[in-house]
């Protein structure tokens, strides 16, 4: 009798503790699979040191440290900012299509990530830049654009049926 009262006791105690393990097993893993959520990585803004007139650069400037505290609206102002005062300026049309790109309005993204891959054709960072990918070739676009302006006037293209030189 008193080993079976022993036997109960004994595997009380090893159901609780093995209770108790899965418990914490099962805290653990939650916790860990939750601090381990990676997000997505932030593309760094580029420097606009070559722009003109100075007031482009400080907007830039100024975007780029609010764009790396993650405080996105803010730095979409400071880089349409240094847009407006220097619309030539390939970095700060890159700079905010990031901005808007974060900010999920990815047309006005779209377009300022063909516009700086319009004026920086040699620049690398801008061309190969992962953030320009889903947008297309730039260049693709142009070619597109003057492809189909020559196949629209083409003899016998389809609007063209009837008229001189067209069937």
């Amino acid at each position: 009798m008193l080993t079976s009262k022993l036997y109960a006791i004994v595997i009380d105690d090893m159901v609780s503790r093995s209770a108790q393990l899965l418990l914490l097993a099962a805290i653990l893993f939650i916790s860990t699979g939750c601090s381990s959520t990676k997000s997505a990585a932030v593309r760094p803004a580029l420097s606009a040191v070559a722009c003109k007139p100075s007031s482009v650069v400080q907007s830039n400037q100024a975007g780029m440290a609010l764009y790396k505290e993650g405080r996105y609206e803010a730095a979409k102002e400071k880089f349409t900012e240094a847009v407006t005062l220097g619309p030539a300026c390939a970095e700060a049309h890159y700079n905010l299509g990031l901005s808007l790109s974060y900010l999920g309005e990815k047309d006005d993204a779209r377009q300022h990530f063909i516009e700086a891959a319009n004026l920086a054709p040699g620049n690398q960072v801008i061309w190969d830049s992962p953030a320009l990918h889903p947008y297309g070739d730039p260049q693709k676009e142009k070619e597109k654009k003057s492809t189909k302006a020559a196949t629209e006037q083409a003899p016998g293209a389809f609007g063209n049926r009837g008229r001189v030189g067209g069937y």
